[in-house]
């Protein structure tokens, strides 16, 4: 599934169809990401559908219309047609009762479950019929549809889609990590797969200092994206990147990392000239994608020569065909 520049998702699902489950979640995930930092400033978004989820070519994921508080009956199509928006109602909305954040995350399961279906999980002719389905009658079995979605997939969908908010994830986050686990085991086998030590204990000066200069990009959500991605990096370098990529212009995303990224050389980085540290982020791209930044700089800091950087950077490569191809490349 292709993301075209500044398309929505619903003119995607109308054009495309289904996506595969890889694709959905890191779709939802994002839309989740967004939620846990508008919850965490005591925004609730109310209106989490397809229309409002624009989709780029660079792989990332907006939210639009945040705020929106209010039903508006004059967007309603005439009786005899699927409804849009109550279609993604929480039980809540339906009822008129005061909403929290879980009902946006009902909203964001029934997103992600239509990604996967195809189709929505309540339809109606009206909004009566609408409204009663989400409040009383469970979504047609997914497994039906989508055999070769995961089980531990379809349980965080039904999670995410139960009736009683107190059933639901108990947040964005936690959402956004169950779905990311449940396709984690069903990763295909050519991946790169990276393994992770210890985390990393950041220091409150560290953090308030990337907080500082992120605020002059994002504004005050600067807070909670560093906070989130200090809980995923495992470095000072892979939080910089994290946060990095929140920044939407390019220009100033250059900018942002220039100011972070600019650190004392390590004991070992004096061994590598920098235009082979180029060379290896730029091969080793070919086979990791963007996360080659982050291990270049891992590897300038451990490398005692050359040929062991170049080791060092291979070890990143699975397969067996591309490591001697990226080998086969090495400068000296």
């Amino acid at each position: 599934m292709e993301y075209v520049e500044g398309r929505n998702l619903s003119q995607v699902l109308i054009q495309s169809g289904r996506f595969s489950t890889h694709a959905a979640v890191a779709v939802i995930g994002q839309v989740l990401d967004a939620l846990a930092c508008a919850h965490g400033l005591g925004v609730v978004h109310r209106d989490v559908k397809p229309a409002n989820i624009l989709l780029f070519a660079d792989q990332r994921v907006k939210m639009t219309d945040f705020g929106i508080s209010r039903l508006d009956t004059s967007a309603l199509t005439q009786a005899g047609s699927v409804l849009g928006t109550p279609s993604y109602m929480s039980p809540e909305q339906c009822r008129g009762e005061p909403v929290d954040a879980r009902s946006d995350l009902f909203s964001a399961g029934v997103v992600l479950y239509e990604m996967l279906s195809g189709g929505r999980p309540f339809t109606g002719s009206n909004l009566t019929e609408v409204a009663l389905q989400v409040m009383s009658q469970p979504p047609p079995n997914l497994q039906i549809v989508r055999p070769d979605v995961p089980s531990p997939l379809i349980a965080a969908i039904e999670q995410a889609l139960s009736k009683d908010p107190q059933d639901r994830f108990g947040s964005a986050v936690a959402m956004a990590s169950a779905l990311r686990r449940s396709v984690a085991e069903d990763a295909t086998a050519d991946r790169t797969i990276i393994v992770r030590g210890p985390r990393t204990r950041f220091t409150a000066e560290a953090l308030s200092t990337v907080e500082r200069k992120l605020t002059q990009h994002v504004g005050p959500i600067a807070r909670h994206l560093v906070q989130t991605a200090a809980r995923q990096a495992m470095s000072m370098e892979e939080l910089h990147e994290i946060v990095a990529r929140r920044i939407d212009h390019p220009e100033l995303r250059t900018r942002f990392r220039n100011e972070v990224m600019r650190s004392p050389a390590a004991p070992n980085a004096t061994a590598i000239p920098p235009s082979l540290a180029q060379a290896g982020e730029r091969e080793l791209t070919t086979y990791v994608g963007p996360i080659a930044r982050i291990l270049v700089k891992r590897a300038l800091q451990v490398a005692k020569s050359p040929g062991d950087f170049w080791q060092t950077l291979a070890l990143h490569i699975e397969r067996e065909a591309d490591r001697r191809a990226f080998m086969s490349k090495r400068r000296e």
